[in-house]
């Protein structure tokens, strides 16, 4: 598996997913549906936690290809987000 083109695929269609759901809310808000803030909200989730989804996919590409120091350092990160959510949530 490559690392580029995993990691890549997660990233654009992870990003395309949000703006859709987006997007869906907004036209759910512009026809006076309900919901549609919980929509949007599920949208911006998907956008925000993007970026998190390709660091785990790095990780497990790292682990499948054998490349310790790098999959060691994607762990790392996933704990430093992991962290940051914890404390933003113990915090709100």
């Amino acid at each position: 598996m490559n690392l580029e083109d995993s990691t890549s695929f997660v990233l654009r269609y992870g990003a395309i997913i949000g703006v859709i759901i987006v997007a869906v809310g907004a036209v759910m808000h512009l026809a006076d549906l309900s919901y549609s803030g919980t929509v949007m909200t599920a949208g911006i989730a998907t956008i925000i936690l993007t970026p998190f989804a390709g660091v785990i996919v790095s990780f497990v590409t790292l682990s499948m290809n054998r490349e310790k120091r790098y999959a060691i350092a994607a762990l790392v990160l996933i704990a430093i987000i992991l962290a940051g959510m914890l404390i933003a949530f113990w915090l709100r």
